[in-house]
């Protein structure tokens, strides 16, 4: 007589399966709170340029203009020559100098072009501050922040932002690090891309 062979409760699989469904469930749940945060981000984001806005209209009733600081992003010769003992064009040599500006929607387009317009104090070029710009015909035509990807168009038809790599990644260096303040922007992308090239 043969015995039938009694089959086990299949405990193994049972065990894969729970494993893979939970581990689906937890990739749903991750996709979801993700979404959540991205629109909590939006909605954040909404909210700054809603009180920037009524900031200027509150202004603009009282005749009390708002401010902000802001750091405007310069080469500083003497700190390079003391970090490198010479002139090495470090970019870790560009600095802040910080200044006033009014409060407005775009403040962004605002501290690029006052720092492309060059305008360093006295004092400050004696603390060994320099920069080449203004430069002629250059233009700073806007910016477009796209998930945290802060696009500057620039026009520039006399090739200002062209020549040695020493000076354009400085030049480059000043206009990144000034835009990389703002907690909003977590990269810069000069455009058009033949735009601060050596």
């Amino acid at each position: 007589m043969r015995v039938k062979k009694q089959q086990s409760f299949p405990f193994l699989r049972v065990a894969v399966v729970v494993f893979l469904g939970l581990s689906i469930l937890l990739l749903v749940l991750f996709a979801v709170q993700l979404g959540k945060v991205k629109n909590l981000a939006d909605k954040i984001a909404n909210l700054e340029k809603h009180q920037a806005a009524l900031e200027l209209e509150i202004s603009a009733v009282t005749g009390v203009q708002r401010t902000m600081n802001v750091n405007l992003y310069y080469y500083n010769e003497l700190l390079d020559r003391l970090m490198n003992g010479e002139i090495a064009c470090d970019i870790e040599a560009v600095i802040p100098v910080q200044r006033t500006i009014p409060v407005s929607q775009s403040p962004i387009n605002d501290v690029v072009r006052l720092l492309i317009r060059g305008e360093l104090t006295k004092a400050e070029r004696d603390l060994g501050f320099k920069t080449e710009f203004p430069g002629r015909e250059l233009q700073f035509l806007g910016a477009k922040l796209e998930n945290g990807v802060l696009y500057l168009r620039f026009s520039d038809p006399l090739g200002f932002t062209s020549g040695g790599s020493c000076r354009v990644s400085l030049l480059k260096a000043q206009i990144e690090k000034t835009a990389l303040q703002f907690d909003t922007v977590k990269s810069v992308v000069l455009e058009p891309e033949n735009i601060f090239q050596p």
